[in-house]
């Protein structure tokens, strides 16, 4: 279940499926201003917005770590690659901007890390896409996945959960996936090019474990087009990973719906701010 919580001038939402002691949120459009903290609610981590958003960033940092962790970020490209990272030995380019530290992985859309006492965290950016924080119970390791269609076509749930196996012996079993909110179903609109790439992916394979819970992932409508349930398609792929029903929190919330607490690309038709979702 998704909880909202105030930290400081920000109101975040955070998922009880993960333990208190993992630091994470997702944060939201409604900020309290004060003497210290701008009226600015937007989380776009872009290079070309961090000198507008750092501020922003610095007091989301303060307020759920250190001033010496660093935020480990990828340049989201819509696809299936997921970094493993190794704190003891850095990638990408590490920068400071007004206090905020930050280091660019290069693109990728999932970082894992392993459970480390370095002050790190990581970070993704959504407007509408699957927004994913994972914990893991075998290894204490947690992970950030961005997953719209194009991920989700190229099967980033799988990758992400084949790294935890690989490097930490964890089974499908022992992940928490905290999915926070993205654009609804309804307002979800997609052409035939879109349901042919997931029913290529496998989306729509027969041997998947349908049962009488499972939302279908797309509904034909008008003129050709389709709507498209995007947690609906991630949350039949985890299972179909052998991730149980009870580990999966999928918040509720559209980003469509809501305009005064979450930003939407396909609502506002351009790319007006972003939400963080966040986890160290």
């Amino acid at each position: 279940m998704f909880l909202k919580r105030r930290k400081g001038a920000l109101n975040v939402l955070q998922s009880d499926l993960i333990p208190i002691q993992v630091k994470h949120a997702f944060t939201t459009r409604r900020i309290t201003p004060s003497s210290d903290f701008p009226s600015n609610e937007n989380a776009n981590f872009r290079i070309d917005s961090l000198p507008e958003t750092a501020k922003y960033w610095v007091h989301l940092r303060d307020l759920l770590f250190t001033r010496e962790h660093v935020c480990y970020v990828h340049s989201q490209v819509h696809g299936g690659h997921v970094r493993l990272i190794d704190p003891d030995k850095p990638e990408g380019v590490e920068k400071e901007i007004e206090g905020f530290r930050f280091r660019i992985l290069g693109e990728g859309d999932g970082i894992i890390k392993p459970f480390t006492r370095k002050p790190i965290f990581l970070t993704i950016n959504t407007a509408d896409c699957l927004p994913c924080l994972i914990y893991d119970t075998n290894s204490g390791a947690v992970g950030a996945v961005h997953a719209g269609w194009r991920s989700l076509a190229a099967d980033i749930p799988a990758e992400a959960v084949r790294i935890f196996g690989k490097a930490f012996g964890s089974a499908p079993k022992h992940l928490l996936w905290a999915v926070g909110p993205s654009v609804d179903m309804d307002n979800y609109e997609v052409g035939r090019e879109v349901i042919a790439a997931m029913e290529t992916a496998g989306y729509a394979d027969s041997d998947w474990k349908y049962d009488s819970d499972t939302r279908p992932g797309w509904l034909p409508t008008r003129g050709g087009k389709f709507k498209l349930d995007l947690s609906a398609c991630l949350s039949l792929r985890l299972r179909n990973l052998n991730v149980p029903d009870k580990n999966v929190d999928i918040c509720p919330l559209s980003t469509f719906t809501n305009p005064a607490s979450f930003y939407s690309y396909r609502r506002d038709k351009e790319i007006r701010g972003l939400q963080a979702s966040v986890i160290g």
